[in-house]
Parts: C-alpha cells; structure tokens; sequence
C-alpha cells in the first residue's frame, strides 16, 4: 500500500490516476474519491470495487474510521489488489498518529515542479518560467500572470480557511492570513517570532505554534544555518521560504531587496552555485533588486 501526500493543487490525483492501464479519468471504477457522494456511499456501505487489480482512495482520510479501513483491506486482499491513498497535510498529520497501518505502507511526498523534471537538457527560458509561474502544473503550464495571481489567491484562501481548520483548532484566522502575507518580506531573513509577535500582537508561543501549522500545510519551510556543528545550529535563527512562490511572491512585496540582498542571502550562494545565480542574475534586476556586485558574476 503506497501513500502520496504534499501540498494542495500539486499533481497527487493525477500521478495516482496514470497507474490504471486503461482509463486514467476519475470515472475509473477502481477511483473513489471521499468528496464524491456516490464513492463515500461506496465505501460506507462495503461495496468496493474488489475486481480491480488497484484500487486509489482520494481524501479517504477524512472519514473518522479510515485507518481501520485500509487495514483490514490490506489485510485481507494484499496479495490480489494494491491500494494508493492520495490526502494533503492532513493525511501526512494523521498518519504519524497512530500505529494500526505500521508496516503495511509507504509514504511519499509529491513536490512541484523541478528543473530536471521540466528538462533533461534545462536552458535559461525553462529557468525564467519555472522562477515566473512556479512548479505547481496548472500556473506553470497556462503561463499566464493572471491566472497566477488568481490561483495563489484562491489558493491560500483554500489552505488557510479550509485545510488549517481541519488539521488544527484555530480562533484566529484572520490573523494568520495576515502572517501569511507578512511572511514573504522574511524570505532569506533570520526569522524572529518575537518581532513577528509584536507585529501581529499576540504571544511568541502562538506565533511559533502557527509558524509550524504553516510548515505542516507545505505552505512554508524553515532552513537551518548551513555549515555550523550541531549545537551551535539548534541555537542560531532559523531562516523560512515560499519554495514555490518566492520570485511570485517578492514581485509584489512592500521591500524585494530586504531579503534577497541581505548577508543570509549571499551565504546561501556557495561556489556550487554560482552557474545558478548567473542566470538569476536578470531575472533579480528585473524585479527591481539592487545589484549585488561580486554575488551574481556573468
């Protein structure tokens, strides 16, 4: 039995879809989706498509009891039928809580769009539009601004109001959808949850605790100091980014130079990357960044 997780909107559906031979379509027999009422009365009702060779569960994690489920499925039918179950943060956040399915699974997580993944062989135009529309499939293949802006919109919206409020108990919304707007003018920046406590007015322990909810909805990371022993990097300030809207992102930020032209940011930029950060070199002055001589050579 295969789990995918990762972040909202990132392919999971349809990677799991390409594994039927014959109809790749959500109309598959073998394709039950919890959100669908005629599959959740499938599955409620114990009349799964046993035949098929593989059988996916889309969000099945939102049915209280469906550890239980899958385990006495696995159980029973493991030699004759593989089982995929796709879910976002939630599934990847229940999974860890309980031991009833340990050793019947492996999980993996599905991450946007890499270079590689776009071209064996990558020039500069594949660089510039994975940095422009990020790796999530629907803006990077319509490759329109609009539409990016809409979908980074909607999509936060979904991951704040809808995904945070089912992995977590949270009264203050509002105030995360502000920290979410306020994090990006931190990227590269050493991350203090007291100054953004004092900001957002509440206490560092609320701040930290919702830091990590972000963290947990792939909404964010965080990045420890590279090249320091291990004790004195548990003590150092952490660094956070917006992997998959960082250039997006500080295009429309209050202060795009704060945080890609501050010394953090020039440490991450070892010799290995130095090939990279030419490339990036226009794409930095386009966004309005203040050259950073000897940092991007030609």
């Amino acid at each position: 039995m295969v789990f995918i997780g990762g972040p909202r909107q990132v392919g999971k559906t349809t990677l799991s879809l390409y594994f039927f031979k014959n109809n790749l379509s959500e109309k598959n027999t073998g394709y039950l989706n919890w959100d669908y009422l005629s599959d959740r009365s499938l599955i409620l009702k114990d009349k799964l498509p046993l035949t098929q060779k593989l059988i996916v569960f889309d969000e099945i994690h939102k049915f209280r009891n469906w550890r239980s489920l899958l385990k006495g499925l696995y159980d029973k039918y493991k030699k004759d039928i593989q089982f995929i179950v796709t879910g976002s943060a939630r599934l990847d956040h229940f999974r860890k809580s309980g031991d009833s399915l340990m050793g019947r699974y492996h999980y993996y997580r599905l991450h946007p769009l890499s270079l590689m993944e776009i071209s064996r062989n990558p020039v500069n135009q594949d660089l510039e539009r994975l940095l422009s529309f990020s790796g999530f499939p629907e803006p990077y293949f319509e490759k329109s601004e609009t539409f990016l802006r809409r979908w980074q919109r909607e999509r936060i919206q979904k991951v704040v109001y809808e995904d945070l409020c089912d992995l977590e108990i949270v009264k203050e919304i509002s105030l995360i959808e502000l920290l979410v707007e306020t994090l990006p003018t931190k990227v590269g920046s050493p991350l203090s949850l007291k100054n953004l406590a004092l900001d957002l007015q509440v206490s560092q322990p609320t701040v930290a605790r919702w830091v990590t909810i972000l963290d947990n909805l792939y909404l964010t990371f965080r990045i420890g100091p590279y090249g320091a022993p291990k004790i004195r990097a548990v003590k150092k300030e952490q660094k956070i980014d917006f992997s998959p809207y960082l250039f997006p992102y500080l295009e429309h930020a209050p202060n795009p130079s704060y945080s890609l032209n501050s010394p953090a940011f020039r440490r991450y930029l070892h010799p290995p990357l130095k090939p990279l950060a030419a490339l990036l070199r226009p794409r930095l002055e386009h966004v309005g960044l203040v050259p950073m001589h000897g940092l991007l050579p030609c």
